[in-house]
């Protein structure tokens, strides 16, 4: 193995480099690979221009003379009185921004209740229950589908609430991301989300003293809270709710392709497609919302945790994909800004993991006066994240942090 020292400037399509760090440093899922595509490189170059990499030159496409470059060629950006029939590049509308963050705190304000009603009338009028769970993705899903470029997530800050309708909810929207990025269509967008918004609904056959109990659980309470899924299963099978696929999904989520799960140990393809989906968004969620603390866990490490701890327990290639649609630095996360500025992340997209939207922390103001940022106009980058333990008490009220993260659709 011949490994080169290079600058990020050096770099080109075709390299095989080494990035120093952890992997929680980078959107990649390894520290070492080639540079497939001018998507890579880019994401590459807004990592660190300072930094240096080793390119390992066997393994590369290209020779070791194109590491003699001290830079890249510059590109020409066409400046505005280059023609004067050119219109200015479109600048961040923090106007719009706000406007689309109102909407989705509203339509996921909405979605709250319409779950509650809907699995409240399951009892009394199951039909009309579930045809209202239904519709709460079936329009979602053509959204989802029809909606041309990326498709990022806003944050939903949580004050109080039925901590399983706003768990289901969040599997239910991740997972239906997933599926559009699968390339479903848009009935089986409805499909999955429909898997996420049921998958939990056995836990409403356990006391809410266990489900919603702060701290560890007894080892009776955790056997008690793992007949969940079959409870969940009987009872849609009772109902004859919903088509076959979609009820496995609420027995089925728990198990891990390792065999590794429960309550019945299933392995690899003796798992359905959508529970794996549906797995992964639950686990996902599940790790950002500790039982023991009164806070979200910190996004960006649960994305890092996620990732090394589903070795062999989860598709990996959905891993990727779910990583991707969060970012590294998912909605929520707390960072600190290359100026020595804290923020708090509000909205992501995939096509730019490391220049999220964010709300900077000023002191003194209060946070409905001070501009929202999006940090792909913006000469600062992410320098690192925090923890809600790096912040004074001024810091953690500016921020509003909640009990629960949720997320919507950044349409």
């Amino acid at each position: 193995m011949a490994l080169v020292q290079a600058s990020i400037e050096q770099l080109r399509v075709g390299h095989y480099v080494h990035l120093p760090g952890g992997w929680h440093n980078h959107p990649f899922l390894f520290n070492a690979f080639k540079i497939k595509d001018e998507e890579q490189l880019n994401i590459i170059r807004h990592l660190d221009t300072t930094l240096l990499v080793m390119v390992d030159v066997d393994k590369s496409d290209l020779p070791l003379a194109t590491l003699i470059e001290t830079e890249r060629e510059p590109t020409h950006v066409p400046q505005h009185d280059d023609n004067p029939f050119t219109s200015p590049l479109p600048l961040f509308d923090e106007k719009a921004f706000r406007r689309s963050m109102r909407v989705a705190e509203k339509a996921f304000s909405q979605s709250v209740s319409d779950l509650r009603n809907a699995l409240g009338a399951l009892n009394l009028k199951p039909d009309e229950g579930l045809a209202n769970t239904a519709q709460i993705v079936r329009s979602t899903a053509v959204q989802i589908a029809n909606h041309e470029g990326p498709l990022g997530l806003h944050l939903i800050r949580i004050h109080q609430g039925d901590p399983l309708l706003h768990h289901s909810l969040n599997v239910a929207y991740l997972a239906m991301l997933m599926g559009r990025e699968l390339g479903m269509a848009p009935m089986d967008i409805e499909a999955v989300g429909l898997a996420g918004l049921i998958h939990d609904i056995g836990e409403l056959r356990i006391p809410t003293q266990i489900t919603q109990k702060r701290g560890e659980l007894s080892k009776a309470e955790i056997n008690f809270l793992r007949m969940h899924p079959q409870y969940g299963f009987d009872m849609l099978n009772q109902l004859d709710a919903f088509e076959p696929k979609i009820r496995l999904v609420a027995l089925q989520h728990h198990e891990r392709l390792d065999g590794s799960g429960y309550p019945k140990g299933l392995k690899g393809d003796e798992i359905s497609p959508l529970a794996r989906i549906i797995g992964l968004t639950d686990h996902y969620d599940e790790l950002l919302h500790p039982r023991a603390s009164g806070l979200p866990a910190p996004p960006n490490l649960v994305v890092a945790q996620l990732y090394k701890l589903s070795a062999g327990r989860f598709d990996p290639h959905h891993v990727k994909l779910l990583i991707k649609l969060l970012g590294i630095y998912p909605p929520g996360s707390l960072v600190q800004l290359s100026d020595e500025s804290l923020a708090l992340v509000l909205s992501t997209e995939p096509s730019n993991t490391l220049k999220p939207k964010i709300l900077p922390f000023i002191k003194g103001q209060k946070p409905e006066g001070v501009s929202m940022v999006d940090l792909k106009e913006d000469e600062r980058s992410i320098l690192r994240a925090l923890s809600p333990d790096d912040l004074d008490d001024a810091q953690r009220q500016f921020f509003n942090l909640t009990r629960r993260f949720s997320y919507y659709f950044a349409f």
